[in-house]
């Protein structure tokens, strides 16, 4: 990420004007923090906007049509809060979930031009609202109508976000302008979403107050600079990115961060298991209470022979327990020779025992239930406090690079003004603009200022006069994958993936669903697509890894699925990496000539517990020609994978797809399973 990109993100302002059109700052700064806390109400009003049984869409498409900067973060925070606050609690948290996701992935690709597109924010808006409603609808099932009601938000959603974008459209830059006809239907379709949120509040049966407060903050919106001009003169003011405003913001997600920190404390400190008579001599005194009470031998058995009555029940519970129904041979013969109502009484314990072991069953599932949802919004609070500390990142100016750099541009007689930064890592940035910019990203010239700089250099970001270098890494992949489904079976169960992020770092991904055929495939589909974008998105592989588990665990409450996961983060920079394995087979690694088993004890996502604790986790050093090899359990049995580990020793590293094409189609006839394999070479770049 560019310095100057970061100062955009954090302000959406307009280009920095020169220094004699600078309006006066005081004015500047007011003007800037006013439309910020205009968009946190907003964001917080629509939030509120319910339309039909918990469908409030209009919140996150808020989000979505916000951006990246100052104003996308004040509509984030105003859209959490209005929505865990207006809506129920899993609504609230589902639509918070989307909002926070659609804010990190603006964020993250901000300099990505098809995300500048006017047809972009609103599908990655519609995506990311869609996956947070599939796990919350999967939980309560599907019918036609439920279905048609999902499909109905996901096309409000795209819809308003286009209509909102018009609605935001004299606060964009230049280049970000959506189209006319949005522009046009933008404002009326804000309004009626803020009235829809604020209808309860009627005056006389007429929303006054709510449409003159729509009124005002529309005013606001379309022409600020006339709110404002008794600040500053009559003139809009041109202001310029202002680290301040980088601090409002890393301050507000902070304190939200904070926020979801003590609510996670005060709801694991107030959830106590739940009070139920769960001891199994309750079985014995409500079984008594139905058949002994009009019992003609009810004081001889409790009164004058209690300890034989209690001797007698207690020499049967275990054997009961055990079988998880009593018989009448649990009872010693002189007890149940002398019950005058032996039958009935051993009837009304087995009902009994049957209802205490289903209230067990009820508050184990509970217990389970309420520490997901405590690990969710611990986990929402690392994701804002990780979000956080990037905006406090800074890149620090390279003034010798920089001067190396403006003089050979000028020897080169080069319309271009650049830079040269270094990020947290110590890596090189360049950021240039001027009206000869395309020149710099033709290979020689790349090359040449690669020279200059002693650093590779690669194109990030090409726009109309300007352009974003970053330092090329030292290292590349070269991946091959080869899948086959189950014999029978018309999908494969297993999915995967591998890409890699602008900071440099390489993900491979493969996950198996529980089983084989569709509805593995869907589950394992769904794994990936949402590791992905937390990854995509800059959320730390553990904290992804973590909150997906927390989700499939809530997802699968009733279907009961699962699904294995195998992650491995490398650093093309340095070759370190991070190898994540949940439930999955074991994932091979060659040096040389030795091949390295690594295989870990913890359960799939869906199963495990949620945290960051119950992954396994490898760390690994990777070198030029060194490969490793991901592969299913359908693959190799576990405990017999000797074939596999032979091959891969003698594999040369020449062709990974034919390797991987090899062992998916060894012994085709024994095929009990989906096969999936993916191996990865890594060089040097050349």
């Amino acid at each position: 990420m560019t310095a100057k990109s970061i100062y955009s993100k954090l302000s959406g302002l307009r280009p920095q004007a020169k220094p004699a059109q600078r309006a006066r700052p005081v004015a500047s700064v007011l003007a800037l923090l006013a439309e910020a806390g205009i968009h946190l109400l907003l964001g917080a009003v629509l939030a509120g906007a319910v339309l039909f049984e918990g469908c409030a869409p209009f919140g996150t498409a808020f989000v979505g049509a916000a951006g990246s900067g100052l104003y996308g973060g004040a509509a984030l925070v105003g859209a959490c809060f209005g929505s865990m606050t207006g809506l129920e609690f899993s609504a609230g948290l589902r639509y918070s979930s989307a909002s926070i996701l659609t804010f990190a992935v603006h964020f993250a690709f901000y300099d990505w031009k098809v995300l500048r597109r006017p047809w972009a924010m609103p599908l990655v808006t519609a995506g990311l609202t869609a996956a947070t409603g599939l796990i919350v609808r999967a939980q309560a099932g599907w019918d036609l109508e439920g279905g048609l009601r999902f499909a109905l938000e996901v096309l409000l959603t795209l819809g308003a976000v286009w209509a909102f974008q018009g609605a935001l459209a004299p606060m964009r830059r230049k280049g970000d302008r959506p189209s006319a006809a949005a522009r046009r239907v933008g404002p009326l379709a804000l309004v009626c979403a803020c009235l829809t949120a604020i209808a309860p509040l009627t005056l006389f049966g007429i929303p006054l107050l709510g449409a003159a407060a729509v009124g005002a903050c529309l005013l606001c919106l379309r022409r600020p600079e006339e709110f404002f001009g008794w600040l500053g003169g009559r003139e809009a003011p041109e202001t310029t990115a202002d680290p301040r405003a980088q601090r409002v913001a890393r301050q507000r997600l902070e304190q939200t961060a904070n926020a979801f920190r003590t609510l996670y404390d005060s709801l694991h400190s107030a959830f106590r298991p739940p009070e139920n008579d769960n001891d199994i001599s309750v079985v014995f005194d409500r079984a008594a209470g139905r058949q002994c009470r009009g019992c003609a031998l009810r004081d001889r058995c409790w009164k004058t022979d209690y300890n034989t009555t209690f001797n007698a029940l207690n020499d049967a519970t275990p054997a009961m327990v055990e079988r998880g129904r009593a018989e009448a041979a649990d009872f010693p013969r002189h007890f149940a020779d002398r019950c005058i109502h032996f039958p009935g009484l051993l009837a009304a314990v087995n009902e009994e025992l049957t209802a205490l072991f289903y209230r067990r069953q009820y508050d184990a599932r509970i217990r389970e239930s309420r520490a997901a949802v405590c690990r969710q919004y611990a986990q929402l609070s690392d994701l804002l406090g990780d979000a956080a500390a990037e905006l406090g990142r800074e890149l620090t100016p390279d003034g010798i690079g920089s001067r190396r750099l403006r003089q050979r541009l000028s020897e080169l007689k080069l319309d271009v003004r650049a830079c040269v930064y270094r990020d947290g890592r110590g890596l090189m940035r360049v950021e240039a603009e001027g009206t000869d910019c395309a020149s710099l990203t033709r290979p020689s010239r790349l090359k040449d200022l690669s020279a200059t700089l002693g650093v590779p250099l690669r194109v990030e970001l090409e726009g109309d006069g300007a352009v974003s270098l970053l330092q090329q890494e030292p290292l590349m992949a070269v991946a091959g994958v080869a899948a086959r489904k189950k014999s029978g079976e018309t999908v494969s169960g297993d999915a995967g993936t591998y890409f890699k992020r602008h900071d440099g770092k390489l993900y491979l991904l493969l996950c198996d669903g529980m089983g084989s055929g569709p509805d593995a495939n869907r589950e394992s589909t769904l794994a990936v697509r949402l590791l992905e974008q937390l990854l995509q998105a800059g959320v730390d592989a553990k904290r992804a890894l973590a909150t997906l588990s927390s989700a499939l665990a809530l997802r699968g409450e009733e279907t009961g699925g699962f699904t294995t996961v195998d992650l491995l983060q490398l650093d093309l920079f340095t070759g370190e990496g991070e190898l994540y394995k949940l439930g999955a087979a074991p994932t091979y690694v060659k040096k040389g000539g030795n091949v390295q088993r690594l295989t870990g004890k913890s359960l799939p996502a869906g199963l495990a517990e949620g945290g960051t604790e119950a992954l396994d986790c490898f760390t690994l050093r990777l070198s030029p020609g060194d490969c490793v090899l991901m592969a299913s359990d359908g693959v190799a049995d576990r405990q017999e994978d000797g074939w596999l580990r032979e091959r891969f020793a003698a594999f040369d590293g020449a062709s990974p797809k034919d390797l991987a094409r090899e062992l998916v189609t060894r012994n085709l006839k024994a095929a009990t399973d989906d096969r999936t394999a993916l191996v990865v070479r890594i060089d040097d770049r050349e």
